[in-house]
């Protein structure tokens, strides 16, 4: 087992794609800290905010996790790229049993997704601090946001880390699985999240939106974050799902052949 974990390990941190991904988040997570003050501070596109408010502040620093989606790409290329480079046969032979592969799977790709995101979101948290020192007028955030940011950072980043797994396993066409995960991500989630909150705040971009505990209300956006689970059900949740992705992963590997 110890060795198994060492060559995931090495899987993880020796892959340039994996760095690439870890840059690309800090440089998003960055961004969007960076460009929300400047939205903020437009009347047009300020959802009701004003930087001399506190939710507004707050709402600059929780952008700061922005790059979630990043985890889930991690765990599908750790477990996809087996079959793509043709690594599969070998990788399952190294330990006798195949829930065993899968399981130091698992744990790789959640250590994965959750440094990418904690050192995403610090990047993001820095970000927001930098740029809002030019607005003098600004609020000072409350000290949960950065808290209940980090927090939302290190759960989010571990659960998606494992379901990328779950995705890699089901789908092994890596390309596929990433687009398919970045089309729910970023379409199918925020559609039903705003046309039916009621069944968006069940699913993971309103987990994570509800884990950061804003208070943000404008209905001529859609968005009332009154209307999210509370944090610590929307954390729960969220382990359900990482859960139920995780035994899928290796119920699938175990009934499936490799190749």
């Amino acid at each position: 087992m110890g060795a198994l974990l060492k060559s995931e390990w090495r899987k993880l941190i020796y892959a340039r794609a994996h760095w690439g991904l870890l840059i690309a988040g800090v440089l998003l997570s960055g961004l969007g800290t960076a460009v929300t003050p400047v939205i903020l501070d437009n009347p047009a596109t300020s959802f009701g905010l004003s930087l001399d408010q506190t939710q507004a502040v707050d709402a600059v620093y929780a952008n700061a996790i922005s790059a979630y989606f990043f985890a889930i790409i991690i765990g599908i290329m750790l477990m996809s790229g087996e079959f793509r480079h043709g690594t599969a046969v070998a990788t399952f032979l190294t330990a006798p049993k195949r829930g065993t592969v899968l399981a130091t799977k698992l744990a790789i790709a959640a250590i994965g997704g959750m440094l990418v995101m904690v050192i995403s979101t610090a990047a993001g948290l820095a970000g927001g601090w930098v740029v809002l020192s030019f607005y003098p007028d600004a609020a000072s955030p409350t000290n949960e946001v950065f808290i209940n940011t980090m927090l939302a950072a290190v759960i989010s980043g571990a659960i998606l880390g494992l379901v990328g797994v779950a995705l890699g396993t089901l789908i092994r066409n890596q390309m596929l699985a990433i687009t398919g995960a970045l089309i729910y991500l970023f379409v199918i989630d925020p559609i039903l999240l705003t046309l039916a909150p009621d069944t968006g705040k069940y699913l993971p971009v309103g987990l994570i939106t509800a884990m950061l505990a804003l208070d943000i209300e404008a209905p001529e956006f859609g968005i009332d974050t009154a209307a999210y689970l509370p944090p610590i059900t929307a954390v729960v949740v969220l382990l359900g799902y990482g859960a139920v992705f995780a035994t899928l992963a290796i119920a699938t590997s175990l009934r499936r052949d490799i190749e």
